[in-house]
């Protein structure tokens, strides 16, 4: 579902204070506000430029302008950057100031962007500011009650949209408005967010929301609100039967599809979710935005195939938009074009700026690397998206996979190492990094490493098997017997289930056949030469056809049953 502040951002109502301006003219800016709230920001966009074309002196547009970029943010809060979103706000906000000084609403805007770049010192410098334009015994200006309760509203939503959490301020604020204005909806739309979002009482918000939709029961704004509480109180059914009211009321209102869209896709409802944002893209109006938005849950829904599509038919027209090449690389990667997902991996990672890359996006062309079998490429990809997310571990994992299949051993034990230096480590790690070491030939460091991954899961049999391996060849002609201990450990841990196993079993039989027929060998002790013949019988039990058991017992025997040189 979308983000706890990205839910919030569309659909505060708006109540409109446009100082001298006309029916057509207000009506025009509530156009521009309602593609704002339905998300179609290109045409909010042109909407507002052809406002301020028309009325280039009136604060109020260029007030909405900027919020509109603030809007745009909370809809989008990953692919929108809130340093640009609120800069790009400020600027407007700033002009708005200049051409209309008297007007408080652009100093309101101000303070909204600080509060985001949670500047709060500043934020409350221009509500004093925009506070001194309201009508008081100093000020004596003319001012309808319902634009000063519109002002109050602003000042209260700008805390509330950027989860400032001062609730005796925005209480303080909607009060003042509700004395000016009661029958305003937008006061207990606004009251019943800060109780959800900053204080989250649920009861409390839904009083508002109902308090809301009864002062206008036209509006979708409080149906939607009340669909999100059913959501986040997991009351789904109820939230499905509010979402489909706000379409009754309003079957033009974009936003409720995207959210029976969200809300069918939570409950696995993958056709109707589908149905859902098509509908929320028309209504759109096939924006670039929208589109990109439909792309994003068709990937939840894991339909990649119409991934792929949606992302072509979009390039088709906007190749400026490098997202689409993100989303068309990840797609074909899940359904398995691995070149064509690095090639749009590549062209992405070379149009996106810096800020706008992802390690995601590393470890996905990482990823079409290892299906190409250019593993050593893979693996460092693979490292460097791990280096800019070190909580996503697995990037490790998959970097030292890639690193072994290419045989790169020493970048495999440095991926594990690292790994086993997080808290996200696991019993895989211990073993592949001691193979690692033994395929590199560091036998005493592989000997540690199982020795640490026995003492974790000492029934592991695995850890034992390559324990007694990695002594063997510490003592490659078993003079010592290293790895003796070992494989005796080994027998006596499968002793219970020896069929499971029996090639476990034979390895170890098999090592004290010949440790034994060595130190018979060095020490003619007719008692090594038996224990050297009963470790091979156990081999030839498990492997009738193993000839160096057959071969090692043979001389024995023979040995031990030649007859002694006679005494001169």
């Amino acid at each position: 579902m979308l983000s706890r502040t990205k839910t919030i951002g569309l659909f505060i109502c708006v109540a409109l204070w446009v100082a001298g301006a006309g029916i057509t003219k207000a009506q025009t800016l509530q156009d521009a506000i309602r593609f704002t709230q339905s998300e179609q920001f290109e045409n909010a966009n042109k909407a507002y430029q052809s406002l301020i074309g028309q009325q280039a002196q009136n604060g109020t547009n260029y007030f909405y302008y900027g919020d509109y970029y603030i809007r745009k943010y909370l809809a989008d809060t990953v692919a929108v950057n809130i340093k640009k979103a609120t800069s790009d706000a400020s600027k407007t906000f700033e002009k708005g100031a200049s051409v209309d000084a008297n007007n408080p609403l652009n100093f309101i805007g101000l303070a909204e962007s600080a509060l985001f770049l949670k500047n709060t010192a500043k934020a409350q410098e221009y509500l004093a500011k925009a506070k001194s334009l309201l009508p008081s015994k100093q000020y004596k200006i003319k001012m309808p009650k319902e634009e000063q309760a519109t002002v109050y509203v602003k000042m209260a939503e700008a805390y509330v949209i950027s989860m400032t959490n001062d609730t005796a301020f925005i209480f303080s604020a909607l009060r003042q408005a509700e004395k000016l204005n009661p029958k305003d909806p937008n006061i207990y739309l606004v009251e019943g967010d800060a109780y959800f979002y900053l204080l989250n009482e649920g009861s409390s918000a839904i009083t508002n929301y109902n308090r809301a939709f009864r002062i206008d029961p036209k509006s979708p704004a409080a149906q939607l609100r009340i669909g999100r509480l059913w959501v986040r109180s997991k009351n789904y059914p109820d939230a499905l039967t509010t979402y489909k009211r706000v379409v009754e009321l309003d079957a033009s209102y974009a936003p409720a599809y995207k959210e029976l869209g969200f809300l069918n896709a939570q409950l696995g409802n993958a056709n109707d979710a589908k149905q859902n944002f098509q509908k929320f893209l028309e209504l759109s109006s096939g924006n670039t935005d929208a589109q990109m938005q439909y792309i994003n849950t068709l990937f939840e829904l894991k339909d990649f195939a119409e991934v792929a599509k949606q992302a072509q038919i979009a390039l088709s027209t906007n190749t400026n938009n490098v997202d689409l090449y993100r989303a068309l690389a990840y797609a074909n990667y899940e359904t398995g074009k691995y070149t064509d997902a690095k090639d749009a991996l590549e062209t992405f990672l070379k149009k996106a700026s810096e800020e706008g890359i992802r390690p995601s996006d590393y470890a996905y062309l990482g990823r079409s690397y290892a299906k190409l079998k250019q593993d050593t490429i893979a693996g460092n990809i693979l490292m460097k998206a791990y280096s800019l997310d070190t909580v996503r571990v697995e990037y490790l994992s998959e970097a030292a996979g890639a690193f072994t299949s290419a045989k790169a051993y020493p970048k495999a034990i440095e991926a594990y190492k690292k790994k086993l230096t997080t808290p996200f480590k696991t019993i895989q790690d211990y073993y592949f990094l001691g193979t690692a070491y033994y395929s590199t030939q560091q036998f005493a460091q592989a000997d540690s490493t199982f020795t640490a991954l026995i003492e974790k899961v000492p029934a592991y049999i695995g850890g034992y098997l390559w324990k007694a391996r990695s002594l063997s060849r510490i003592d490659p002609d078993s003079k010592t017997g290293a790895a003796l201990t070992s494989y005796q450990t080994l027998l006596e841990k499968t002793q219970a289930e020896p069929d499971k196993s029996k090639a476990e079993r034979k390895e170890a039989y098999s090592y004290m056949n010949y440790y034994y027929f060595v130190q018979f060998n060095t020490t003619k002790s007719h008692e090594m030469g038996r224990k050297a013949i009963d470790a091979g019988k156990k081999v030839l039990e498990i492997d009738p056809n193993d000839d160096n058991a057959k071969k090692i017992n043979d001389v024995i025997e023979k040995t031990m049953n030649r007859p002694a040189p006679p005494k001169k």
